[in-house]
């Protein structure tokens, strides 16, 4: 299991289509240290703290059954922008290690205007990246949701089901309705896409934005 432990230390890389840096998750928790995420995916192998309620509850039983669960209590860059809501989890398998994140804000306002300010002003060195570009985990796959009032991220070693994650969050799919999908690969062109009651629609400009 200590192949997978090692690949929750690295989040989110949000980078321009021509260029490509790694980010761990102390750049987006400036108060912590490596050594309190190392000791976090370590004791998920120890201890379960499964949640009786969550948003992911599902998700994780559907995809990683048996994964043990441990709460992640770091700040984070969305952290800053006043969530009415928040859950951050690490969910560690025989197969595979999930960072789960959910934010949940007052308004679609609040919610895009976290979201835009974390790629804005991305990592310690407060990089600005562009919506459309291209995101690198790496040696990690992503997905990232970008709702009225929600911000959703969902990263593992394996590659992760868009169309499962979708369908336990919307169960119409008639009623789906998503800013923004990023899809996050190993390898090949980071996916961008709006969705509009359940439809699908691509988002190619890189200065796209509203």
């Amino acid at each position: 299991m200590t192949k997978y432990l090692f690949p929750v230390l690295v989040l989110l890389l949000f980078s321009c289509t021509q260029k490509e840096e790694t980010v761990d998750f102390s750049d987006l928790a400036p108060n912590s240290s490596y050594k309190e995420h190392k000791d976090d995916t370590a004791k998920a192998v120890l201890t379960n703290e499964r949640p009786e309620q969550s948003t992911f509850l599902r998700i994780v039983d559907t995809l990683f059954a048996d994964s043990r669960w441990v709460k992640w209590d770091t700040l984070l860059f969305p952290d800053r922008f006043g969530p009415k809501t928040q859950e951050k989890w690490f969910a560690v398998g025989s197969a595979d290690s999930l960072v789960l994140l959910k934010y949940e804000f007052n308004d679609s306002l609040k919610t895009t205007n976290a979201f835009f300010n974390w790629i804005d002003c991305f990592g310690p060195k407060c990089k600005s990246y562009a919506i459309g570009g291209n995101i690198r985990i790496p040696q990690r796959n992503g997905l990232i949701f970008v709702g009225e009032k929600q911000l959703i991220i969902v990263e593992g070693n394996k590659k992760i089901d868009e169309k499962v994650i979708r369908s336990i969050l919307h169960k119409d799919p008639k009623k789906e309705k998503w800013i923004y999908v990023v899809t996050v690969p190993k390898s090949g062109k980071t996916v961008w896409k709006r969705v509009e009651k359940g439809e699908d629609k691509p988002i190619i400009r890189e200065d796209e934005n509203s």
